[in-house]
């Protein structure tokens, strides 16, 4: 009698893991698409929401020094309003100035540049580029000028609606974790993660005003030294263009080695140049490290990324962004199991970002 031994057959498993991320990558397309729609009201909020993280540790550290929450409040607000007015009065007049004196900076620096192109010609090489590039450059100069007067009365208009919501926010801060720990529970891993970020992107942007501060400085003090026009107004450009990652001093620089050019000829023009140069690679290699340290370490490659990513998204707006959205991707990704890895490849090895996220899956798993 033969006996035959039935086998079991186990039909294959549906790709569920494959779905799933196809799932996850048209979810993904259809947020950045809608995101590229809404570019223009986005942005200001993404913006309004950074600054609330940068105002509500300090207006919280002022109240902790035993001031009142509105006597607290009125030195924020007014501390910032002040801010904002002198910068928009220095930038405003130095615009209007140079507005009025381009054409003369221009002349002066094609006559500085003659020797060059008379020389250049003489090599039998076509000069008339460098006049074509110092007439675009001046015209770009003169553009972003004549947009910032001509919208300044829509720029002060939205200041002032950002200063009212940061007002309100200050005065709701202290009710926020109450409200979330309500909401979603006194051991919640997302409050975990809310406080994480915001000591995270609180000690970004502190630390790179802190570079900035010190690039802003070093610009209006090198350019006195050799007798710029407007000297504050690019330290001040040079201190908001620092924020965007690799190119903003270097946009900076530029109307700055112009005029200098202009006013003093083409050697002072160089070493005005290489003064940016020096100059940002102390901040970057030699300041940097110790004022930033490990609080918020992004990977080169993801802030290089993230710049076009949010440049393209957002503009000049999303390319000043770039650093404290390539920390909340970081965020999001250390939060998740299936992206977890990629915190991990684009930030450092103890950032504590990813360090906290890690340390808190392991504690679901021992719980688990």
């Amino acid at each position: 009698m033969t006996t035959t031994n039935e086998s079991t057959v186990q039909t294959p498993a549906p790709k569920t893991s494959s779905i799933r991320l196809i799932v996850m990558i048209a979810g993904l397309l259809a947020i950045v698409a809608l995101m590229k729609l809404g570019a223009g009201l986005i942005a200001p909020f993404l913006l309004l929401f950074f600054l609330a993280l940068l105002v509500i540790p300090l207006y919280q550290k002022l109240k902790r020094r035993g001031l009142s929450s509105g006597i607290a409040l009125l030195i924020m607000v007014f501390g910032m309003a002040g801010l904002a007015l002198f910068l928009g009065v220095l930038v405003a007049f130095s615009f209007q100035q140079l507005l009025e004196s381009l054409n003369d900076y221009n002349n002066a620096i094609l006559a500085q540049l003659d020797g060059l192109v008379q020389w250049l010609e003489g090599l039998n090489l076509d000069a008339s580029a460098i006049e074509d590039i110092s007439h675009a450059l001046f015209e770009a100069m003169a553009g972003v000028a004549s947009n910032f007067l001509n919208n300044l009365v829509s720029l002060a208009v939205t200041g002032l609606a950002f200063l009212v919501a940061l007002a309100f926010i200050m005065l709701e801060s202290p009710h926020y974790p109450k409200r979330l720990r309500r909401g979603l529970g006194e051991n919640s891993v997302h409050v975990m993660r809310m406080r994480l970020f915001q000591r995270s992107i609180y000690s970004y942007v502190l630390a790179r005003i802190k570079l900035n501060l010190l690039t802003g400085a070093g610009v209006t003090v090198m350019l006195l030294i050799f007798g710029v026009d407007f000297a504050l107004l690019w330290g001040v450009l040079a201190f908001l263009l620092s924020f965007i990652p690799y190119i903003g001093l270097i946009l900076a620089s530029i109307p700055a080695i112009l005029l200098a050019t202009a006013e003093s000829g083409l050697p002072v023009g160089v070493i005005v140049g290489l003064g940016y140069l020096v100059l940002n690679q102390v901040i970057e290699q030699v300041a940097a490290p110790k004022i930033i340290g490990d609080d918020i370490s992004l990977s080169p490659a993801l802030m290089f990324v993230t710049l076009i990513f949010w440049a393209w998204m957002f503009g000049t707006l999303g390319a000043l962004l770039a650093g404290p959205l390539a920390a909340l991707m970081i965020v999001i990704m250390a939060s998740f199991d299936d992206t977890r890895w990629l915190a991990i490849l684009f930030s450092s090895d103890d950032s504590p970002m990813v360090v906290g996220q890690e340390k808190n899956a392991g504690k679901k798993k021992d719980a688990g």
